[in-house]
């Protein structure tokens, strides 16, 4: 029985020499010390602390069974205790403590280690011992991991529950601690390494850090709106590069909602700078595989009208003009495929507003394109000359329009061009000159002599127009009731 008390007051004297520290003292300490970690380098030169648990139970609950295996494990904890006062007395720094450790490479294992405890109280005894010189676990786990590892980790950490308290506590420090050390948006981008990553780097963990840094960053500091976009534009070299990124990444299943929100954005600055569609096109000029989910996107922000006419344009260029017939093809088919009329086209191309303008608009060419394509698909026999004399309200009023449009000389070309198309379909349609005026202009075939000066001239021209393409004169009567 002496033995036994003997063991039991050995055990509790042991017992006395050491501490509990709990996960909760892990979270603690790490609060306590975070702001102190003022340079990594402080970490190359400081050290640790040794670790004690101490149970007031323990002595409670050790019966004489229990005893050789609670003997066994307190000498164990007075080895590491031994341990952490030898790293203390030769100042040993954060990483070189961690390291003794052999946690390993992997921070994200090293946290679900219970060596972390060991590792947060010796934290707080060297930060007891070098009040002036302290050192966090966040600045030691980053001096040892690095900042990208240590962010992706945390994030990760965070969404278990044996590490979700601590996890989030230290993402708190990493933050603070780049904010103390006047850290940029574009600093932290670097430090997270993002720009290794390509578009990869949107569905990556640490893109989490950086906006949540960038939050933080607005709070803190007076005048600061920066934001994902901007940051993200710098840190990858520019907005044509970015734009070229995002189209790849919209193309990957896990960053694809994040591109697209990301190009929305941008696409929103570009139309607010009035940026063209032809600048976009000459800057991203994208390979095979990227462009067909451009034209869809830039559509969406500039409009079906103002990108077809963007087209038409980059086409003429020697640097544009492959990828740009590309568009104007994914374009029409993708009209097609969801059953836009002719009508319907003329419409999104706007060419009504156009008014008499539009007699010379770039547009009437992927009008033209379109008709083609439909008549061809459809086994139809749509015209362009039928699609106008719809949108300027029937056949008469686009005559009109066309015979006005040829006195002015910038119109003139275009305008003839367009007239001489109508009358080759009154001409294959059967119309002579008196029928175009009684049945394209409406007038009373007993009245002729009341239509308007216009409208004789153009019967006179269609008159000259049918000799000249049948070889025959045009001589007809007035039918008499």
């Amino acid at each position: 029985m002496r033995l036994t008390s003997f063991l039991v007051l050995a055990t509790a004297a042991l017992l006395a020499c050491v501490d509990i520290v709990s996960a909760d003292k892990v979270t603690k300490t790490i609060t306590r010390n975070t702001m102190a970690d003022t340079d990594y380098a402080n970490e190359l030169s400081a050290s640790k602390r040794m670790l004690r648990t101490y149970d007031e139970n323990d002595e409670e609950r050790a019966g004489p069974g229990k005893i050789v295996d609670l003997v066994k494990s307190s000498t164990s904890k007075l080895a590491d205790s031994a341990k952490m006062n030898k790293y203390l007395l030769f100042n040993k720094n954060g990483v070189q403590v961690l390291n003794k450790m052999k946690l390993g490479d992997d921070v994200g294992a090293a946290l679900k280690s219970s060596k972390m405890n060991a590792l947060a109280a010796y934290i707080d005894l060297f930060n007891k011992k070098h009040p002036n010189n302290k050192i966090s676990m966040i600045g030691t786990l980053t001096a040892r991991y690095g900042d990208d590892a240590v962010a992706d980790a945390l994030v990760s950490a965070q969404r278990y529950l044996n590490t979700e308290t601590l996890a989030k506590q230290l993402r708190k420090d990493q933050l603070a601690a780049w904010l103390e050390k006047d850290k940029s948006v574009y600093d932290v981008f670097k430090l997270l390494k993002l720009g290794d990553d390509s578009y990869y780097a949107l569905s990556s963990r640490k893109l989490e850090v950086l906006e949540d840094y960038i939050s933080l960053f607005n709070r803190e500091k007076y005048f600061s709106e920066k934001t994902l976009l901007s940051t993200l534009t710098v840190g990858f070299g520019g907005e044509t590069k970015l734009a070229k990124l995002l189209v790849g990444a919209k193309e990957n299943p896990f960053s694809r909602e994040k591109a697209m929100g990301l190009e929305s954005a941008l696409f929103n600055k570009w139309l607010a700078s009035k940026k063209q569609p032809e600048t976009v096109f000459k800057d991203l000029r994208l390979d095979v595989n990227l462009e067909l989910s451009l034209i869809g996107t830039i559509t969406a922000h500039y409009g079906d009208d103002i990108v077809a006419k963007a087209l038409v344009s980059a086409r003429t260029a020697p640097s544009t003009e492959w990828m740009a017939t590309r568009l104007q093809s994914q374009q029409l088919e993708g009209w097609l495929k969801s059953g836009k009329s002719v009508d319907d086209v003329y419409a999104l191309l706007k060419l009504k507003d156009d008014g008499v303008a539009a007699i010379v608009s770039r547009k009437l060419e992927p009008l033209d394109a379109y008709i083609k394509l439909f008549n061809r698909e459809k086994s139809a026999d749509e015209s362009l000359i039928k699609a106008m004399a719809t949108g300027f309200g029937g056949e008469d009023k686009l005559a009109t329009t066309l015979a006005n449009a040829r006195l002015f000389p910038l119109m003139h070309a275009k305008a003839t061009q367009l007239q001489k198309a109508q009358f080759a379909q009154w001409l294959d349609e059967g119309y002579d000159s008196i029928s175009v005026l009684t049945k394209i202009f409406k007038v009373e075939e007993a009245n002729l002599a009341g239509a308007s000066r216009s409208q004789k001239s153009i019967a006179k021209k269609f008159k000259a127009f049918y000799e000249r393409e049948r070889g025959v004169p045009n001589v007809v009567s007035p039918r008499r009731s």
